[in-house]
């Protein structure tokens, strides 16, 4: 298989682990390297591992990344003594599907004794409602990387020389790729606003004007599964108003965020939604033209397009002429 050496074209090195690239593929790499060159990373990995199954894992521990596949989808195997853990990590806020773990069951049920481990961004909440407890009779734990990039800042202080330096560049590696886009990224995430009252309070317009807040169903309707850096909102035939994203989480309830947003009021809410919260309003302050019948089509378009072209549909050619086409979000 052919692999791409680097980030994407233009994105700047943060971490000697940039040079591998920023694909789940990488990501998992360069977890498992930096987990091979800091042994006290790998014990506090496993501790978290051993407190959510309630089983005490004890051993050396060695590593191994398995190329696997026709698609060559790396994994990370972790074995201790007579037990296999096999890590099944994602960027965002994506977790690992049925029948992703059901391909690493098997072998971890051959060896003896195991767990699956998911890793990605979405809290131990959303993983309860979307992972199952087990696969072919194999425990799954989940650990979101907020986890790992706390555990290394716990074991960097008994950490020296080379270990530490590995520890920092695994540490800017992992919060780059597994944030919001590039904050030099200008993509922005167009979609229509209505005067809907999704459960009774504020109107989806009123939840961006006056709370300066978005929600949208997560995982599917090809809705994001990574948080734009910008939004732009569009009501009566115009983009009403741009906002950067400056906070951004996936809940498993709609009702966990806003208590008053009951299934009986909004059946919908109980389903994973993305919501973030937005920063002020950017310019121009006045309304930009649709130009073109785009009724709810949610669109991608490049920020200073948009603030400078005298309507989106304009914005959105000169995004394609720029970009080569219309733009597929990685996530």
């Amino acid at each position: 298989m052919d692999h791409q050496l680097g980030p994407p074209h233009g994105a700047e090195v943060v971490s000697a682990f940039d040079l591998l690239g920023h694909n789940e593929n990488d990501l998992t790499a360069a977890f498992g390297f930096g987990l091979s060159r800091c042994p006290q990373l790998a014990v506090e990995l496993l501790g978290r591992v051993s407190h959510a199954l309630k089983i005490r894992v004890e051993g050396e521990s060695s590593l191994a990344l398995e190329v696997r596949g026709e698609v060559g989808r790396t994994d990370l195997e972790i074995r201790v003594g007579n037990a296999l853990f096999i890590v099944e990590a994602k960027r965002g806020w994506l977790l690992p599907s049925q029948a992703q773990l059901e391909q690493y069951a098997n072998r971890i049920e051959h060896h003896g004794r195991g767990a699956l481990i998911s890793l990605s961004q979405a809290s131990h909440a959303l993983a309860r409602t979307s992972l199952p407890a087990t696969v072919d009779g194999i425990r799954v734990v989940h650990l979101p990387w907020a986890e790992v990039l706390a555990d290394i800042e716990a074991v960097k202080p008994d950490c020296r020389g080379r270990e530490r330096v590995w520890l920092d560049e695994l540490r800017a590696y992992l919060k780059e790729v597994v944030k919001v886009r590039n904050v030099a990224e200008s993509w922005t995430y167009s979609v229509v606003l209505n005067d809907e009252r999704p459960g009774g309070g504020a109107t989806f317009k009123e939840i961006v004007t006056d709370q300066l807040a978005y929600f949208h169903p997560y995982g599917e309707g090809g809705w994001p599964t990574e948080p734009p850096n910008f939004m732009a909102f569009r009501w009566d035939g115009a983009v009403r108003r741009i906002h950067r994203v400056i906070d951004a989480d996936v809940v498993p309830h709609l009702q966990d965020r806003y208590p008053y947003m009951t299934t009986k009021k909004n059946p919908l809410a109980a389903r994973p939604h993305a919501v973030y919260s937005l920063g002020p309003q950017l310019p121009p302050f006045e309304p930009i033209p649709n130009g073109a019948p785009y009724r709810a089509t949610r669109l991608w378009v490049l920020l200073d397009q948009l603030q400078t072209a005298p309507s989106l549909a304009e914005a959105i050619s000169r995004t394609k002429a720029l970009n080569g086409g219309p733009y597929t979000p990685a996530g």
